[in-house]
């Protein structure tokens, strides 16, 4: 009987100094702590990655209406190339795709507004892609808009879709 005490005794002492041990060993606390910010911090860097992705689809897209809003606004008078002077419209959204190459072209949908300003009261007229014919005045203005269907993807999680849009407006020169 006294023998089982002393046994049982013994494992108490064991087990404090194990539990005291145990308290004061800080060694694999590092190893806690990553596991527990490291899907945190990817996700962050994921999502910074992928809104990354979405503002140089925006720079891109923006750049490209002001590329394709000046080529509308210098076409008039112009006879190089053809397009220039039978459908300056045209011209124009073909010069913005030009400096949008890295986006998918397809995507992109246009609309043009054109003033006429040479008159008492400016009227506008919009148009899509195409103004075979239009004669242009100096001092009228265009606007050129472009809408990018866009999205985000992280880990799988997609939310719904939204528009890019960017929108230029020039002087006819």
């Amino acid at each position: 009987m006294q023998s089982s005490r002393n046994s049982s005794g013994q494992f108490g002492l064991i087990l404090a100094r194990v539990r005291r041990s145990l308290a004061f060993d800080r060694e694999g606390g590092a190893l806690v702590e990553f596991a527990l910010v490291a899907p945190l911090m990817m996700a962050l860097m994921t999502g910074m990655f992928s809104i990354s992705i979405v503002m140089n689809n925006y720079m891109v897209l923006t750049n490209g209406v002001g590329e394709g809003a000046r080529a509308l606004a210098l076409a008039r008078g112009q006879t190089t190339p053809t397009l220039a002077s039978t459908d300056p419209c045209q011209y124009a959204v073909n010069t913005a795709q030009a400096a949008s190459s890295t986006l998918a072209t397809g995507s992109i949908g246009y609309s043009i507004i054109y003033t006429n300003n040479s008159t008492a009261t400016p009227t506008s007229t919009p148009y899509t892609t195409s103004c075979p014919g239009l004669t242009m005045n100096a001092n009228d203005t265009v606007q050129m808009t472009a809408t990018y269907r866009s999205s985000l993807s992280a880990y799988g999680w997609m939310p719904p879709s939204f528009n890019l849009m960017a929108r230029t407006t020039e002087n006819v020169q």
